[in-house]
Parts: C-alpha cells; structure tokens; sequence
C-alpha cells in the first residue's frame, strides 16, 4: 500500500490532473528547485506560454491560479 508522504519543500496547493502536462512540470521544478534553487523555469514557462497564446493551458492542466503555488514562487 503506498502512502503519501509530506513534501519537504513548497509544493502545489491546487488539486490537479495526474495525468496531465502541468502535474509534470511541477514534479521537474520540484526537483529543479532541489538542484538549482536560483533557476529560472518559471520565467522560461511564462515565455513559452506567452510565446504560444493560442495554446489551451487548462487543456494541459494549468489550473487557474498556478502562478501563484508556492512551488512556483
């Protein structure tokens, strides 16, 4: 049997879709955060987006408010 356990540093707050691109983005900036904590994925996540406005992110699972979780402050 598998059991949550507590994430030791900032994490998603929003209840999301497992199976869809945001929940893997956040587990790569969890580790990213681990590694490099200074990196700039954020930025590079906000420019993709902005880059591609036509892209549906709630299709990809962005829910709305994702800026502000605290993994991605």
């Amino acid at each position: 049997m598998l059991t949550q356990r507590r994430m030791t540093r900032p994490w998603i707050t929003i209840p999301v879709n497992q199976r869809k691109v945001y929940f893997s983005l956040c587990i790569i900036k969890y580790f990213l955060n681990i590694i490099s904590p200074n990196n700039n994925m954020k930025a590079k996540v906000d420019a993709l987006l902005a880059a591609y406005p036509s892209i549906d992110v709630t299709a990809m699972g962005f829910p709305r408010g994702w800026e502000s979780e605290p993994l991605w402050q």
